[in-house]
């Protein structure tokens, strides 16, 4: 785990001696080396045009590209500490071509032939020097035109060559990517069930588009169009899909649902007068005599009929 530069605030229950330091998953080679000076560096990336951590092995023999994997709310327990930064850093070769690159096309504008030391020059990046060291002489004639002899030798960017030398970078990830059966067509889906598919399997186009497309991330986007069309890539055409779903129905201006049909006019209504029984204090009051008697609602009679009879 290398030193990770520039602090940070300590989380709480974190002792005051621990360091703030990366997790990191480097190849065999490199971590046999670690001892030997390796050397974690900002370097120009190709693809954004900004800068970039990388790991130089021992006696710059090899450039590595850091790729870092980080979620929220995520930590490392290393011995008996808590690692504050729970990120996950991964190591991986690149071709160091790919980082002189940059700097190549950025000279040919002035169309002069230059020493690669004076090519490969940032003074935002001084460490880019360091990728000459990764290189041999007839690694650069495949991306250079080159003149003079021996140590004396003078490069210019060759874009023909170039575009070449990507297309048989195309062509080797490809040939990976069908070893390894990597689905490359359709969808993503888990690959223990992709590999029942048959009638699903990936065509050489579709290898090559794919590859092409992990290439590019590490050129820049008008040297991307220039492979595709060099290689005669063509980007799969999107599919319209048809709608299959019942036209939608009219609003109604009712919130109150309506019934289908009025099921009121089967029911069956009976005249008939229904039978009630009558209590003993309903019978007793029926058999007496009620002539001369007034009814109640007389007494309830309104004032004005009591005023006329006075007058």
């Amino acid at each position: 785990m290398p030193p990770r530069r520039g602090g940070g605030e300590k989380g709480k229950g974190s002792s005051s001696e621990e360091k703030d330091q990366w997790v990191v998953v480097v190849p065999d080679s490199v971590a046999e080396s670690q001892d030997g000076g390796t050397t974690f560096v900002k370097l120009l990336h190709p693809k954004t045009e900004k800068g970039a951590m990388f790991l130089f092995s021992k006696d710059n023999q090899q450039v590595l590209e850091v790729v870092a994997f980080q979620e929220d709310f995520r930590s490392w327990f290393i011995g008996e500490s808590v690692q504050q930064d729970g990120s996950l850093h991964m190591v991986t070769p690149v071709d160091p071509l790919f980082l002189i690159l940059p700097y190549l096309v950025k000279a040919y504008e002035s169309g002069m032939y230059m020493p690669i030391d004076q090519l490969v020059s940032d003074e935002q990046y001084p460490d880019c020097i360091r990728l000459l060291s990764c290189v041999n002489p007839s690694d650069l004639e495949h991306i250079c035109d080159v003149k003079g002899s021996g140590d004396v030798r003078a490069y210019r960017y060759n874009e023909e060559w170039t575009l070449e030398w990507l297309k048989q970078k195309v062509g080797q990830v490809a040939d990976k990517l069908a070893d390894s059966s990597v689905r490359v067509a359709g969808g993503a889906q888990l690959l223990t069930f992709t590999h029942s598919l048959k009638s699903e399997q990936a065509s050489r186009d579709d290898y090559l588009r794919y590859a092409c497309g992990l290439v590019s991330d590490y050129i820049s986007t008008d040297l991307s169009k220039e492979l595709t069309q060099h290689m005669g890539i063509k980007l799969p055409e999107k599919k319209e899909v048809k709608c299959t779903e019942p036209p939608a129905k009219k609003a109604k201006l009712s919130d109150i649902p309506e019934a289908a049909e009025d099921y009121s006019k089967l029911a069956v209504k009976d005249d008939k007068p229904k039978n009630t029984k009558m209590t003993a204090a309903q019978r007793a009051l029926s058999k007496v005599d009620k002539s001369g008697m007034k009814s109640i609602s007389s007494f309830f009679s309104p004032k004005t009929a009591a005023k006329n009879k006075k007058k």
